[in-house]
């Protein structure tokens, strides 16, 4: 295992102390080899990293040995630490739990496509860290789903037994709102042992193959989480514990997420994407945008797939099935989350615009591990996305726009002058 200072610590983290077992195992690791720290760079090799409206944002392009070289120049001491806290100090409570969690990884990683482990080992050799440990990083959820002995119970340390709530997303187009434009809303809610809060980052990537997009992330986590490519296609991603067959065999969640965005240039070409597989674990996976605007749901597990296209202009999803195994569903309580999202938008249904924000209504989000959430509108590349700090839902969303260019920030008065207008055009209509 290749050592860094994200892996030499002191035994303490946000001043609490780390658990015994898990500091015994990062100190084994860090006597292993001299630790090697460099600042990192602005620009490497074609990818450059910037402050953009206060957020750090990482541009990559070229070859995936190049995108993953440039992650690994520009990022490295992120990319260390995200490695520590997120396994070493976090997920992985012990040395036999890491060396579980790492064996699925590697069975999972013989599923990804090609390019993304080419990505992988590039970023793995330039940020100085260990490629099982690295590649576990990107897969930690999956894995934990496919090795977990009840179908029902996240494996998580984080997580409430059986606790089956986090993510929730929603596309309006069309007759639902007041222009008739695409607009998707996602909320990213998990568990990230503080890694949002230093690690987030906005990736622009420009591939060599296929379509360039902007996704949301960590330093070192190369897949998918809530993305949009410059066709206007949006894809991300909510854990489903309905499904019946979860496995380490399959492309991963969030690397699906990254295919269609780098990939589907509709919405149907995405749905397609997902419907070949191989799959891995039950998900709700939104794909919505494109031109003409069309979204849907893809509800799948390892096995099978049911896809539920949006109907009269709107689709949302929270962790549970509507249509796949929709009989054996254990989680539609009180406070249902999809349902609220559907209450909203029947509510405001034809009047929606682009000053209603759904993604941090009341009910939507887990505040308590809202990790980020984003609205965004196809029709002009535009994302606003809140992220760093929880809830994210509860601080101001900052705007940007996928060009041809490249991304770009919105300005603070052209931001405001859109949301000024949406005002008034509904007051005239009222």
């Amino acid at each position: 295992m290749t050592a860094s200072c994200g892996l030499r610590v002191a035994g303490h983290r946000n001043g609490a102390p780390t658990r015994g077992g898990v500091l015994a195992f990062a100190v084994a690791v860090s006597l292993l080899s001299p630790v090697t720290c460099h600042p990192s760079p602005a620009f490497a090799e074609g990818g450059r990293r910037e402050r953009m409206n206060g957020y750090l944002v990482v541009h990559l392009q070229g070859t995936p040995e190049a995108m993953g070289r440039q992650h690994g120049l520009l990022l490295g001491r992120e990319v260390q630490r995200m490695i520590r806290d997120l396994l070493l100090e976090g997920e992985c409570a012990s040395p036999e739990q890491h060396a579980k969690l790492v064996q699925g990884a590697m069975v999972m990683e013989r599923y990804l496509e090609p390019e993304f482990r080419r990505e992988l080992r590039a970023l793995a050799e330039a940020a100085e860290v260990d490629y099982r440990d690295l590649v576990l990083a990107q897969l930690f959820g999956d894995v934990q789903r496919a090795q977990r002995e009840s179908r029902y119970r996240s494996t998580s340390p984080n997580a409430a037994p059986g606790d089956p709530w986090q993510c929730t997303s929603f596309a309006v187009f069309g007759p639902a709102t007041r222009t008739g434009e695409c607009m998707v809303g996602r909320n990213m809610d998990f568990w990230d042992h503080g890694v949002s809060e230093w690690g987030g980052v906005l990736i622009h990537y420009r591939p060599d193959s296929g379509l360039p997009f902007v996704t949301t992330s960590w330093a070192g986590i190369i897949n998918g989480w809530t993305a949009m490519n410059t066709a206007g296609v949006v894809s991300a991603n909510n854990s489903s514990y309905d499904g019946r067959s979860d496995s380490l065999e399959g492309l991963s969640t969030c690397f699906m997420v990254r295919k269609v965005a780098q990939y589907a240039r509709s919405v149907e070409e995405g749905v397609e994407i997902v419907r070949t597989g191989p799959r891995a674990c039950g998900t709700n996976l939104i794909i919505a945008g494109g031109s003409p605007a069309n979204a849907a749901i893809c509800e799948f597990d390892h096995e099978e797939i049911a896809v539920r296209y949006a109907e009269n202009g709107w689709v949302a999803a929270d962790n549970s099935f509507e249509k796949l195994y929709q009989e054996e569903s254990r989680y539609r309580y009180v406070g249902y989350r999809a349902a609220r999202l559907g209450d909203l938008i029947e509510e405001n249904y034809g009047r929606i615009d682009r000053a209603m924000n759904f993604a941090a209504a009341e009910g939507v989000p887990l505040r308590s591990i809202n990790l980020h959430s984003a609205m965004l509108f196809p029709a002009d590349l535009r994302v606003n996305v809140s992220m760093t700090k929880k809830p994210a839902a509860d601080h101001w969303y900052r705007p940007f726009r996928l060009t041809p260019e490249g991304l770009q920030r919105v300005g603070v008065d052209e931001a405001w002058r859109e949301t000024r207008a949406a005002l008034d055009a509904r007051a005239a209509a009222q």
